[in-house]
């Protein structure tokens, strides 16, 4: 297999956040450079679309269309056959499942998925609301509904969680609790 032509590049990070970097890399048995490169050509691969492909989108009449037709049967089998991936998601890219990788997921999920951005919301009393809108249908917001409250619920013992939506939006208001982190 023909090695890929690599370019050099200076980084500049603060001494905390190296010397957490090299331990963490240390730990895998890899060098500082070695664990960047990877993160690096993880986020590439995974959440940056490539220049040689364009990001293959379904377009949203498509998608309002075919939620439009599932019932909410067929729906809640498909949250239990992929309610546990965006967790997974996060521990195959090598991250800890906490609330602020949940939260980094739900802005990816957002962003990539359903073509929108999630909008977080914190508050002094350790409130924290999402919403997100996506005008898809009532069916989609079910769905996206469903699985974030399966995948919030994952962290029941660190935060509340509960959900809303219609056909525009989905809500999500999380209380950590206290004492939890």
């Amino acid at each position: 297999m023909p090695k890929k032509k690599e370019k050099v590049v200076t980084l500049r990070m603060d001494k905390q956040s190296f010397n957490t970097i090299e331990d963490y890399a240390k730990v895998k048995g890899l060098s500082v450079g070695a664990y960047i490169n990877s993160i690096l050509d993880s986020y590439t691969e995974w959440f940056i679309p490539l220049a040689s492909n364009e990001r293959i989108a379904i377009p949203k009449r498509a998608l309002y269309q075919l939620f439009s037709y599932a019932s909410k049967g067929s729906l809640d089998e498909l949250v239990k056959e992929w309610a546990n991936e965006p967790k997974n998601a996060i521990r195959l890219l090598g991250g800890e499942f906490n609330l602020e990788s949940a939260l980094d997921s739900v802005s990816k999920i957002s962003k990539y998925l359903l073509g929108t951005d999630a909008r977080v919301i914190r508050t002094q009393q350790n409130n924290i609301w999402i919403v997100i809108r996506h005008n898809l249908g009532v069916n989609f917001s079910y769905f996206w509904n469903q699985m974030l409250l399966h995948f919030f619920g994952q962290l029941q013992d660190y935060v509340y969680s509960m959900t809303e939506y219609d056909e525009t939006t989905i809500s999500i208001r999380l209380k950590e609790k206290v004492g939890s982190t």
